[in-house]
């Protein structure tokens, strides 16, 4: 992406988070804005600190990383369109988790700071950035309550429902998604093989499809029907599912 190209204004005006805000004031905002590209995996912030930016993802991922000195390991990743992240901007507390950029990643960084002069009396605003915050909230607790809920295929189905939900915005119906068998591998599924064999069972019950090296989800409605009924018809698809990188 052209950095020329990237307008700091105009992806305040995209935010519902600045959407009450003077236009002095996100003038004022967006002139301390920089456009920052990454052409390699880069370390953006890490564990204990404070964040000094909030960025909104132009184009690439940014992958929230916890990592331990036994080789543990375990990445959520934040793709197009999103910000990263509201609760690193607006929490009192440093991050329990690293900040990495992806390769070829472009970014709009706002300095937090300012981010949170510019909304401090404005509770439209505030109330914005609860309502971002609490998404996430619910995608993690609802993730973390599947573990014990579900058998590891249903577990699959609950999370690319709560990826493609409004809130999270991770993938959608229809549309290929970015999430690899490496990123789905490290919600704690276990090896690529095992999320591969996953999908192509979920493949066959005509839930997702694979091709071209990427998996979309052709119906939420299917996958909330099939996590709901332990009898759910399968539909095999026909022709040879492809492996998703």
């Amino acid at each position: 992406m052209n950095n020329k190209s990237i307008d700091a204004l105009d992806t305040l005006k995209r935010c519902p988070v600045f959407a009450t805000m003077t236009d002095t004031q996100m003038r004022q905002l967006a002139g301390k804005a920089r456009v920052e590209h990454f052409t390699e995996r880069t370390l953006l912030t890490l564990r204990g600190e404070m964040p000094e930016h909030i960025r909104f993802i132009a184009s690439g991922s940014i992958d929230l990383v916890l990592s331990t000195s036994e080789g543990g390991y375990s990445s959520l990743p934040m793709f197009e369109g999103r910000w990263a992240t509201w609760l690193g901007c607006f929490g009192a507390e440093p991050l329990v988790h690293d900040l990495w950029s992806s390769n070829d990643a472009t970014y709009v960084a706002f300095p937090c700071r300012d981010v949170r002069m510019t909304v401090a009396n404005n509770p439209n605003a505030l109330r914005e950035v609860i309502e971002q915050v609490g998404d996430w909230t619910r995608f993690l607790t609802g993730w973390m309550l599947s573990f014990a809920a579900y058998d590891p295929e249903k577990r699959l189905v609950y999370l690319l429902l709560l990826a493609s939900s409004d809130a999270c915005g991770i993938t959608q119906e229809g549309r290929p998604t970015a999430l690899t068998q490496t990123h789905i591998s490290q919600f704690g599924f276990g090896s690529r093989q095992k999320v591969s064999r996953l999908l192509h069972g979920l493949a066959e019950k005509g839930l997702v499809e694979m091709r071209y090296g990427v998996v979309t989800i052709s119906s939420r409605a299917r996958l909330q029907a099939y996590l709901a009924d332990d009898n759910f018809p399968a539909t095999r698809v026909v022709g040879k599912a492809e492996r998703l990188d």
